[in-house]
């Protein structure tokens, strides 16, 4: 094997103090910051991981006793604690921390002394480890600077970076793959077995390599069980070098260090994980002193037991076409994407093919990340990601570290430098903001936002699951988009001004022709609407207006299938030159998506009322006052319901002269559609004249954005009402037909 810097482990005097130094500064800044992370509440899991360190450094147990949940708003005062996850076997009369505690075991030491910035220091050192591990390794094959970059960009640029700063077991995990990784791929010295004598061997020679690697793996898999499939290469490792040798001391490795895991968890909590025989339920803590109420006996049933492993002895279920979907969403998904959050993974691969290609060991190392990308995708499909709170890869990111291990020489060595390129401007966000990003409407995915994530696509499948994003539906149709830039109202979709707001259209069949709704309260807009293949442009004036608009698009974006039906996906753009800020929101268009052409020539305008209960009097107040109306669809059409264009019940106020007070009264709405025939009994809520006097209220349907049913001829229901001062009697009701 050829090398360029003498093959062993240690790199040179002056790559050692840079790494030193900058691990120095990097170590102790958490220990300054006054908050370990956005948002200034603890995030997923991070409270039982957190209140977990504590309890073992302080009490030397996971017993959740009463007093501990204090321990939260100690660092973290100002919001509710969400998703303090809790395991009890009696009824939540004895109750212990239900994540697995090695990890909080590890960083109990650090948690005790600095609390959650102690954690999130301890991150800092096993990044700093697996980048030195990673330098040490590839120096075997490259100069000492070319190995430090390499491994310092690797791990640096990539999603890695922002779980630092999360008080969770990913760092943990990617370190224990790294050490194993570690063992097994870089060989011991011969040299400096044969200086240092036995007990070196013993402990640090070729012989105790398959233990340490298994020892090392066994906490990640503890914690994960599907990354058993990292031991695969490291096994081939050792079989080839120490023979049937090498797979026993690796397997007695994980047997040991698997055993005396379980078996600390057990005498610390009576049960050898907190995956496995308990009752686990996430709780919403909002006062120091929280406890989980007790169960009785006999309901304990009832309590929840999510979360188990023992999914993984059940057959995928993921759906017939939807892997290949989500292996794309998987590599270069908006959100998740593999090679998005980690460039330096797909640089690892091409050096892999380039100079490695006929390695076996490689080849098993790439199957088995592989094989565990595909237990969470068949397994788990509808979270194969991470759950809601994550970046980039939640779970994948554990196996991250295998990656670097494909990589052997790094030639060109300019293609170290494409690396950096890509990881600072798709991760770069995240390494300059690991806290989240200070935006409006921030979320943890807020780095999306920025214009090189436009390139990649948005992870449909899991879309629901994904925070910072909002969506309506309107006549049957899905829209959806950023949450900062779009916000349903009632029946109109808001849309943020001075910009290009960017949604998707999700529908179950083609659009051939889109009708829009479009109001601008933003003196001098224009705005734009574009479907594929087709853009309306529509000036407004000074005044508020709406406006309507027809598109015709060209055709879908992309057509996916859902429940075994195709999904059909537009994007849809609205641009707003101007806008008014109302509340928090930034105003440019407000739309709504009223269907077909034709929808809007049915015949819907039949209305034969049957009776009208109003009261004969009511006094002025900013409540409304109600009545009942019992009315037939006489038409030969259903009404639409939901938001967007529908029918709905309103009235109008006309003075003695019959000339309209108000016209456009409160809107009451429809349970569902109502079918052609069909008879329905509704609660009108009506809002009083600001001036007492005698009225008639005229009730009336509305056919949203459209027009008036009695615009159309078709009858209202009148009946007069005596408005009286507030403080004055109303009266009883009266009936009309």
């Amino acid at each position: 094997m050829t090398t360029t810097s003498g093959g062993g482990p240690t790199l040179s005097r002056g790559a050692r103090q840079v790494l030193l130094w900058i691990g120095l500064g990097l170590v102790l800044f958490p220990l300054a910051i006054s908050k370990p992370g956005l948002p200034t509440s603890l995030k997923s899991d991070e409270p039982a991981y957190y209140l977990a360190a504590l309890s073992l450094a302080r009490d030397g147990d996971l017993r959740f006793a009463p007093g501990e949940a204090a321990r939260l708003f100690e660092e973290f005062p100002y919001l509710t604690v969400k998703n303090l996850i809790l395991m009890t076997e009696d009824g939540w009369r004895t109750v212990y921390y239900g994540k697995p505690y090695i990890y909080s075991l590890f960083a109990a030491p650090f948690a005790g002394l600095f609390g959650a910035n102690g954690m999130v220091s301890f991150n800092m050192l096993l990044l700093l480890a697996m980048i030195w591990m990673g330098a040490c390794y590839l120096r075997r094959f490259n100069p000492d600077g070319l190995a430090v970059a390499f491994s310092a960009g690797f791990f640096v640029f990539s999603s890695t970076f922002a779980y630092v700063f999360w008080m969770h077991p990913e760092l943990f995990n990617m370190a224990c793959v790294m050490a194993s990784l570690y063992f097994a791929f870089m060989p011991a010295e011969r040299a400096a077995e044969a200086l240092r004598g036995r007990w070196y061997r013993w402990l640090c020679g070729s012989a105790a390599r398959p233990v340490w690697s298994a020892a090392c793996l066994a906490p990640a898999v503890y914690n994960k069980p599907m990354l058993a499939l990292m031991a695969v290469a490291p096994l081939w490792v050792f079989l080839r070098r120490q023979s049937w040798r090498g797979v026993v001391r690796f397997c007695a490795g994980a047997l040991v260090a698997g055993g005396l895991v379980a078996g600390i968890s057990w005498a610390l909590t009576g049960k050898a994980s907190a995956y496995l025989g308990v009752n686990r339920r996430g709780w919403n803590v909002a006062t120091a002193d929280f406890m989980p109420p007790e169960v009785p006996l006999e309901a304990k049933s009832q309590t929840s037991n999510a979360g188990s492993w023992w999914w993984i002895l059940d057959a995928p279920t993921a759906k017939p076409g939807e892997l290949p979907e989500n292996v794309r969403y998987f590599l270069f998904g908006r959100h998740t994407g593999l090679f998005v959050y980690g460039p330096f993974a797909l640089l690892s691969v091409l050096l892999f093919l380039f100079h490695r290609r006929r390695s076996r060991r490689r080849w098993l190392l790439l199957a088995s990340l592989a094989g565990v990308a595909l237990v969470f995708l068949l397994w788990i499909p509808f979270n194969w990601h991470g759950g809601g709170g994550f970046v980039g890869n939640r779970y994948y990111i554990n196996v991250y570290p295998g990656f670097l291990f494909l990589v052997a020489r790094v030639a060109p060595a300019w293609l170290t430098g494409l690396g950096y390129a890509a990881g600072g401007l798709l991760a770069g966000s995240l390494v300059f903001t690991p806290f989240g990003a200070p935006v409006h409407r921030p979320t943890l995915q807020a780095h999306v936002r920025h214009a090189p994530f436009r390139l990649f696509p948005f992870e449909f499948t899991i879309r629901d699951q994904i925070p910072g994003y909002a969506g309506t539906s309107q006549l049957g149709k899905w829209f959806m988009g950023r949450a900062d830039q779009f916000e349903p109202s009632g029946d109109e979709m808001w849309l943020h001004g001075n910009t290009t707001v960017p949604l998707w259209l999700l529908s179950h069949e083609p659009l051939t022709e889109a009708v829009f709704w479009v109001r601008s309260a933003a003196p001098g807009n224009s705005v734009r609407l574009s479907l594929p293949g087709d853009v309306v442009d529509l000036e407004f004036g000074d005044a508020p207006a709406s406006q309507t608009a027809t598109l015709r698009p060209s055709g879908p974006d992309q057509v996916r299938h859902e429940e075994g039906r195709p999904l059909y996906v537009y994007d849809f753009e609205v641009t707003s030159d101007r806008g008014w800020t109302i509340g928090r929101f930034h105003l440019g268009a407000a739309v709504a998506y009223l269907g077909e052409p034709a929808g809007l020539e049915r015949p819907i305008w039949g209305v034969e009322w049957l009776e009208c209960s109003i009261p004969r009097s009511v006094t002025v107040s900013e409540e409304p006052f109600a009545g009942r109306v019992r009315l037939r669809n006489s038409s030969s059409e259903t009404w639409p319901s939901g938001p967007g264009g529908r029918v709905k019940l309103a009235y109008h106020w006309l003075d003695e002269e019959g000339e309209p007070v108000v016209f456009e009264g409160a809107r009451n709405a429809f349970d569902g559609p109502v079918a052609a025939g069909e008879e329905v009994v509704l609660d009108l809520l009506a809002l009083t004249p600001e001036t007492p006097g005698s009225y008639r209220l005229q009730v009336d349907l509305v056919f949203e954005f459209v027009g008036w049913f009695s615009q159309r001829g078709a009858p209202t229901c009148e009946a007069e009402v005596e408005v009286l001062p507030a403080g004055g009697p109303a009266s009883s009701s009266q009936s009309s037909r």
